[in-house]
Formats: structure tokens, sequence, C-alpha cells
């Protein structure tokens, strides 16, 4: 794996975590470095010194009791040392070091200072123990015959400024990083809404409570994708309302023709006239259709189920028979009159085709998927990605009659794309066609 490749897959994927990684790596490196200066210049050093003056007092204490042992005065100065050395000096005769003192801690600062700081200064054998309860270190020496014990307060060998320097520094950067947080949360929400307003857009859904908002540039980038919105509603509407326009204006001498028919006299030119004139006016009825399709209707929450029933009982009414299975069946926004139209349609070229049809509606993970299967003879595949072409027919639906004009599948192809959706044909498990719808939720 390349380092490219490998940095992309660590980096976040949100522009969000990105952007808290771009301020928060910076400001743990410093606060990394800062501790690591302040730690070799001023811990190490102060924690050295401390230990060295323990170290030394602990020498100087075992230097007089040698010098004064057996003289009256050697617990006054022991006293002494006590008071102004702040170490607790105990003699045990006969004593050595035991042997069930924990062992100094090899990652603890202290430990190791004060080790190296009695080593120095001490030739005798020594122990410490810094693990005790009572805000206490031990140091044991092992002196010719006897034991020598000396308590001291921990603060001698440890500075607290420095726990405090840490926790002053961690909690500016906790501060910082909150105060960062809410800035960056301020500047991506306006990205978030124009993605789902373009989401929202490319389902067919509205989204009236947008505006532009934030920065400059993101507020371009909103503006731009209206004015971008604006002229694809231009662009339907104006080729909408050029359809449907002419195909309203064929209508007319569509019926003039049809009441002149009617005047003729029954003889077979006039009958091949009557079903010409009737297969246009199917055809100019379908083009209306296609056009009413493209017409923008406003999104509603849909019962699928109950949508599909109506088409069930719409089917059955004429005669035949539709098998449906909406058990999972959701409630969704659609535009339902272009949607039922839609579903229609694909019924219809089932129903034309084959003698079984059958309708499921399946519930997936964020979305729902709608098969129609047939019976019929299908379409070949390498003729599959042209049925969604206006006006293309397929060779059986060419030779079927019944005055298909090849945009029943363009109708319902229209549909399923402005709420967003796919649409696909594939082999039936009926032996036909089966047309593959997937909606988002």
């Amino acid at each position: 794996m390349t380092t490219s490749r490998l940095m992309r897959r660590l980096l976040p994927r949100s522009l969000f975590g990105r952007w808290l990684l771009m301020l928060a790596l910076p400001v743990l490196l410093l606060q990394i470095l800062t501790t690591y200066a302040f730690y070799a210049r001023h811990w190490d050093t102060v924690s050295r010194r401390l230990a060295l003056g323990l170290a030394g007092d602990i020498s100087m204490a075992i230097d007089m009791h040698e010098a004064f042992i057996g003289d009256p005065r050697h617990e006054q100065l022991m006293n002494l040392a006590y008071n102004n050395m702040e170490i607790d000096v105990r003699f045990l005769p006969g004593k050595s070091l035991p042997d069930n003192l924990p062992p100094p801690r090899w990652w603890s600062i202290l430990d190791n200072m004060l080790t190296q700081a009695l080593s120095e200064r001490l030739d005798e054998p020594f122990a410490i123990d810094t693990q005790r309860n009572d805000d206490n270190i031990a140091v044991l020496v092992e002196l010719p015959n006897e034991l020598m014990v000396v308590l001291a307060r921990s603060k001698r060998v440890y500075s607290t400024s420095t726990y405090i320097f840490i926790i002053w520094i961690a909690s500016g950067s906790v501060l910082l990083l909150g105060i960062a947080v809410l800035f960056l949360r301020n500047q991506i929400r306006p990205i978030r809404r124009l993605a789902e307003a373009a989401d929202a857009f490319g389902k067919g859904r509205d989204a009236p409570d947008f505006h532009p908002s934030g920065a400059t540039e993101v507020r371009s980038a909103a503006l731009a994708f209206l004015a971008m919105r604006d002229r694809i509603r231009r662009h339907i509407r104006e080729r909408t309302d050029m359809l449907a326009g002419v195909s309203h204006d064929l209508r007319t001498p569509l019926t003039r023709m049809k009441l002149q028919l009617s005047m003729m006299a029954s003889d077979p030119d006039a009958a091949e006239l009557k079903r010409d004139v009737a297969e246009m006016e199917t055809m100019i009825e379908a083009y209306l259709a296609f056009a009413r399709g493209q017409v923008e209707q406003s999104t509603e929450a849909t019962d699928l189920g109950l949508l599909v029933q109506e088409l069930a009982d719409d089917v059955r009414r004429r005669g035949r028979e539709l098998e449906v299975d909406t058990a999972n069946a959701p409630t969704l926004p659609l535009r339902r009159l272009g949607f039922k139209r839609a579903l229609s349609n694909l019924i219809e070229n089932g129903l034309r085709f084959g003698h079984k049809v059958r309708l499921q509606v399946l519930r997936g993970d964020g979305h729902v998927d709608i098969n129609i299967d047939d019976d019929g003879p299908g379409i070949p595949q390498k003729e599959r990605h042209k049925v969604f072409r206006p006006f293309y027919r397929a060779d059986p639906a060419r030779h079927s009659g019944g005055g298909n004009v090849g945009l029943g599948l363009t109708i319902a192809r229209d549909a399923v794309l402005a709420h967003g959706g796919e649409i696909q044909l594939t082999e039936s498990p009926l032996g036909g066609l089966r047309v593959a719808i997937r909606l988002p939720l």
C-alpha cells in the first residue's frame, strides 16, 4: 500500500473531521513540544536538585551520627535535623535492610532521581520506599550494626508546579478545542444543508426552508445550486408545454376527421381511415400523458401499500388479475399521481405481453424495492437499454398492435428518476421480464 493511499485511509472522511484534525494536531504537537521542553529545562533540573538536597541532608545526618555517637548531644543534633532539614531520623540497632520493600519503579521520575542522587552521595547500601500511604518517603541506609531510617515529606523531592503547569496547558487546550468545535459546526451546517437540498431535489422533493448562508464560498455554491435548479425546472416546463401544446393542437383536426369519417358511407377505405384516426388519437393521448408526467407536482406522504392495492383493484375491475405482496410497504413522500401512472404503465405492459403479473414491495436498509414480474416473452438483453428511449418499440411490442407508441417505459423511468430512484430490466422468476425499481426512503 502506497503512502498516499494509507494517508487517505487514515484521514477522516468528513470535512468536519478533517478540519478538526487540522486544528487539534498542531495543538497536540505544541503541547508535546512544550511539555518536553519544560521537563528538560525545568522539571528535570528542579527534581534533580531536590533529590540531591535530600541526599545531602541524609549524608550530613550520617556524618553527624558517626561523629557524635555516644555523645549526650546526639539526640539534640537529630532534633535539629528534624526541625531544620525536615527529616525524621531513627536508628534501629542490629537491623539490616529488609527484603520485602517494593523495588523502585522504573517509570517513576521520583524513584529514578532519588536513587541516582543517593548513589552519588552515599557509600552505604540503601533502599527507598516511595509508595507509602502517609505522604512520606522512606530512605533506609544500612550502617555498621544498625539500620538508619529517614522519613521525609514527598514534596521535598518533587515540584507541584509541574502538575499545575500540565493541568493548565491541558485545560486551555481543551477549552480552545471546544470553541473550535463550536465554530466548525456552525461553518459545516450550511454545507450540510446545501447537500440535503441537493439530495432532496434529486429525489423530486422540495426544500422550501433552504436559503444561502455561511461563508462567502458556501453562499456562492448555494446560489449556483438554486440557479441550476431554476434552470432545470424552467427547461422541463418549456419542453412539457411545447409537447402538450402540439398534442392539443393536433386534436382539433383529428376531431374534424372523425366527424367527416362518421358521415361517410361504410366501405373498406373508410374503415381503414377510421383505424388510422383511432391509432393517431391513442398516440396523442399517450403524448399528453407523457406531458402530464413531466409537470412538476408536489410530494405528499403516500402509503405505498394502499397505492398498489388501488392499482390491483383497477386491474381486477377490467377482468384481469394482479398478484401483489405489500406486507413490507412503507409510507414515503411521492408525487402520487405521476408515480401511480408509472406503475400503471408497467403493469399494463406486463398484462399486454403476459398472462400472469406479480408486484412485490420489499423494504430494505434505507430503500424500498418494487419488483414487477410477468411471464411474457420478455425483452432481449441487447434491447433493454433502448426501450427507455421515447417512442422506441422493441420487437414484441411492434407486433402486438393495441396502439402502443413506445412511451410507457419512458414515463415510468422519468417518474422513478424524479424521485431519486433507479429502474432496470432483468430476467423474471416467472420466465418473462422483471422491472426492478429502487426508491430511497
